[in-house]
C-alpha cells in the first residue's frame, strides 16, 4: 500500500515539474522578448515591494498572496484565505524616504458547510511613502524654508473562490499625491486570479493599476499599468520556489524569482532576484535575501535589498494570523485519520485534500527514514 501511495506521489511530482517547467519557459521567454513604448509614469511608488517576506523572494508573490498581502499583490488569493490576518511594515527607504504599510484580510462567513459553499474574503491595505523635509530656494539659491511631500494608496479588495482550484478577486484604489501645496488624486483597480493546478503547484495572474492619470502638475502621468503572470511550486514541504513575469505598459518586461527553505518548523530562509532593479545599477541590485521567524502563527520577517551606489534597504515586517492554532489542531486530527485509514482504502480512489498532502509526504518520508535506520542497525548486529 505504501508503495502505491509513493508511486502516486512520484507521478504527481513529475506532472508538477512538467507544468512548472512550461510556466517558467513562458514567463522567462516573454520577459526577455516583450517590451513596450517608453514613457513616464505617475505613482511609481506602487512598484516598491511591500512586506519583508515578499521582498526577500524577489517580489515574486502573485501566486502566493492568499494572505494579508493579497490586497496589494493579488486579490484573487483572498478566495483561498484560511484565517483573519494583519500585516505591518516600516521601511527606511533610500535617502530620507520612509515607506509605511498596513494591511488586513478577513474571511467572510459561509452560509453552509465548507464543502458546499465557496469561500470569500475582504482585504485592504494602505501604502504611504513620504519624504523628509526638503529645502525650498528662490531663483537666486537663497533658502526659503522647507516643505515635504508624500504618495499614498488606499486599497479595498474582495475575492471569491468558485471551487477548490479557482479564485478571482478585485481591488479598488484611491491614490493621492502631495508636493508642497499641490495635491492630486487618481483612481485605479487591480484584477487578479489564482488557480491551483495541483496541491503543490499554483498559477496566478493580475492586471494592476488600471485607472486614471495622476495629475500633480501639467497634464498628468499614467499609473504603472502592468500584467503579472506567476507560478509557485512546492517540491517538498520544506522547499518553495516562486517565479513571476511582469509586463508593464511602459518600459521593459521583467522577471522575478524567489525561493524559501523552512527549517526547524519556525525559521524560513529566503532569497530572490528581480531584473527590473538593474537599470543603471550593478547586477547585485537585483539580489534580495531575508528570513522569517514564526511563533504561534505570527511571523516576524526581515529582508535586505541592495541598490548599488544608492545604498541598501532593510525591511522589517510583521504578519499576524488569528485562528491558526485551531486550524493546526484540525489538520492534526485529519492527519491522524489519514494515517489510520490509508491502509483501508485504495490510494487511487481515496482523494486527499490539498492541505493534507504535505503531511502525507512527511509521514511517508519519516517512515522510510525509520525503516532504513532499522535496516542499518540490523545489518550492524
Amino acid at each position: 500500500m505504501n508503495k502505491a501511495v509513493s508511486n502516486e506521489q512520484r507521478a504527481m511530482r513529475i506532472r508538477s515539474l512538467k507544468t512548472l517547467g512550461l510556466c517558467l519557459w513562458l514567463i522567462a521567454h516573454y520577459s526577455l522578448l516583450s517590451f513596450a513604448s517608453s514613457g513616464t509614469e505617475g505613482a511609481a511608488f506602487l512598484d516598491i515591494p511591500v512586506g519583508a517576506g515578499p521582498a526577500a523572494m524577489g517580489s515574486a508573490y502573485t501566486a502566493l498572496s492568499n494572505d494579508a498581502y493579497a490586497a496589494t499583490y493579488n486579490p484573487g488569493g483572498l478566495g483561498f484565505l484560511e484565517s483573519t490576518q494583519f500585516s505591518g511594515q516600516h521601511l527606511s527607504y533610500l535617502d530620507s524616504l520612509d515607506y509605511e504599510y498596513l494591511s488586513f484580510a478577513v474571511p467572510l462567513p459561509r452560509a453552509s458547510s465548507p464543502k458546499d459553499c465557496p469561500r470569500s474574503a475582504l482585504g485592504g491595505s494602505i501604502q504611504y511613502l513620504r519624504s523628509g523635509d526638503i529645502r525650498r530656494r528662490d531663483d537666486n539659491g537663497a533658502f526659503m524654508g522647507s516643505f515635504s511631500s508624500y504618495y499614498a494608496s488606499y486599497n479595498l479588495s474582495y475575492g471569491r473562490s468558485f471551487n477548490e482550484k479557482l479564485s478571482l478577486g478585485i481591488t479598488g484604489k484611491m491614490i493621492q499625491a502631495k508636493l508642497d501645496d499641490v495635491s492630486a488624486r487618481a483612481y485605479a483597480a487591480d484584477l487578479g486570479g489564482m488557480y491551483k493546478v495541483l496541491s503543490n503547484l499554483t498559477l496566478a495572474t493580475t492586471l494592476t493599476n488600471l485607472g486614471s492619470k495622476l495629475k500633480v502638475l501639467g497634464p498628468g502621468d499614467p499609473l504603472p499599468l502592468a500584467f503579472h503572470l506567476g507560478a509557485a511550486y512546492r517540491p517538498t514541504p520544506r522547499w518553495l520556489i516562486t517565479t513571476e513575469g511582469v509586463y508593464p505598459k511602459t518600459g521593459l518586461a521583467s522577471f522575478h524569482l524567489g525561493g524559501e527553505l523552512h527549517l526547524l518548523g519556525m525559521l524560513s530562509l529566503r532569497a530572490g532576484y528581480r531584473t527590473d532593479a538593474l537599470k543603471d545599477l550593478s547586477l547585485l541590485a537585483g539580489v534580495s535575501a531575508g528570513l522569517g521567524v514564526e511563533v504561534w502563527g505570527q511571523e516576524l520577517s526581515y529582508a535586505w535589498l541592495p541598490y548599488g551606489d544608492l545604498g541598501n534597504t532593510h525591511y522589517i515586517s510583521l504578519l499576524m494570523k488569528f485562528g491558526e492554532a485551531e486550524r493546526a489542531k484540525h489538520n492534526l486530527i485529519q492527519y491522524q485519520n489519514i494515517k489510520t485509514h490509508r491502509t483501508v482504502k485504495d490510494s487511487k480512489s481515496e482523494e486527499i485534500a490539498p492541505d493534507y498532502q504535505q503531511m502525507m509526504e512527511l509521514l511517508n518520508d519519516g517512515e522510510q527514514h525509520l525503516a532504513s535506520r532499522r535496516s542499518g542497525q540490523g545489518g550492524n548486529q
